[in-house]
């Protein structure tokens, strides 16, 4: 087994994941990113903590994801699971309760979730394949079964993300 296969295996381990979470809580980088975007060739993406609802439990649920700043004070996040044949628990999660808790860039944020569909779905998909074009590949291992979502978060009090309190 080589380094970055053991690496890759601690990465998705329970204690890889909780790791992870406390790293961008409290410095603003994803060790799980990094080593992903790096297997990938693609750039490093500094990450967010999201925390949604669980769908059927009512509790939080945090997840470290990669995200896409967007005009007006907005960003996106891609629900790939690498292209699994399924959507990944805090997608179906915000689809239920789009009101969320994001860290970002070390600052706590209320937000809401919005999937795009469409045109608006299609032009922020362009855009997010050119910046990380292992998107388009995780796509093609869904496209029989499902296509990924975007989000759009969006401050819940209206503001622009990264502003404010």
């Amino acid at each position: 087994m080589t380094g970055m296969e053991i690496a890759v295996r601690l990465a998705l381990s329970a204690p890889g994941a909780a790791l992870d979470r406390f790293c961008v809580r409290w410095l603003g980088h994803s060790p799980v990113v990094w080593l992903f975007t790096r297997s990938d060739g693609a750039a490093y993406n500094r990450p967010l903590l999201l925390t949604s609802v669980g769908r059927r439990t009512g509790r939080p649920r945090s997840v470290v994801l990669p995200y896409f700043d967007l005009d007006r004070g907005r960003i996106a996040i891609v629900g790939s699971r690498g292209g699994m044949p399924t959507d990944p628990h805090w997608a179906r999660n915000l689809m239920v309760e789009p009101e969320a808790l994001i860290r970002a860039r070390r600052r706590a944020q209320a937000v809401r979730a919005r999937r795009v569909e469409g045109d608006e779905r299609a032009r922020l998909w362009k855009k997010i394949a050119e910046r990380s074009p292992i998107y388009d590949t995780y796509q093609a291992r869904a496209a029989a079964h499902r296509e990924i979502p975007v989000f759009v978060l969006e401050r819940a009090d209206g503001g622009a993300l990264g502003s404010g309190s």
